[in-house]
């Protein structure tokens, strides 16, 4: 089995790299070899480059649900599809956003995707340009970091 750890984000425009932060702070931990962790920043091609042949993934990316600055929104790739307009603020060179990415993928098939992709979408508080994470997510970034860790061994016992 192989799991697919995927930070996106731009960590250029503030909370919008809180997936690449959090993906770069995995990287650090000793993870079971059945783990990979992948910092796509922007890129939808890295994205589907690190999902190719997974067996299960876990995207970490900043988006506006409307929650309180840092919550954690857990969402199953049919959950994300069915909402009428995109929630993730990520966009490639293409300016796709990442449900579109994953869809086109899926139609062309050009990529084995995991059958069992889990997106944990983090509420920003900040989008301004700054290479920093807002007060609130810098504080967060160690239950952040454990949400996905806990997702990560979650997927691994199934």
């Amino acid at each position: 089995m192989r799991i697919a750890v995927v930070g996106v984000g731009n960590i250029l425009s503030g909370d919008e790299g809180i997936g690449v932060h959090i993906a770069r702070k995995l990287k650090s931990y000793k993870l079971p070899p059945e783990v990979e962790v992948y910092d796509c920043g922007t890129s939808g091609i890295a994205v589907l480059e690190a999902l190719d042949g997974a067996d299960k993934a876990v995207i970490i990316d900043a988006a506006l649900t409307g929650s309180k600055p840092g919550t954690v929104v857990k969402l199953t790739l049919h959950d994300a599809e069915k909402m009428e307009s995109s929630i993730f603020t990520m966009a490639s060179l293409h300016n796709l956003d990442l449900i579109t990415t994953l869809q086109l993928a899926k139609l062309t098939e050009a990529y084995k995707l995991p059958k069992d992709i889990v997106i944990l979408a983090i509420e920003p508080q900040s989008l301004e340009y700054s290479m920093k994470l807002s007060p609130i997510l810098k504080r967060r970034m160690p239950e952040l970091v454990d949400a996905v860790l806990k997702e990560v061994y979650r997927l691994l016992s199934e």
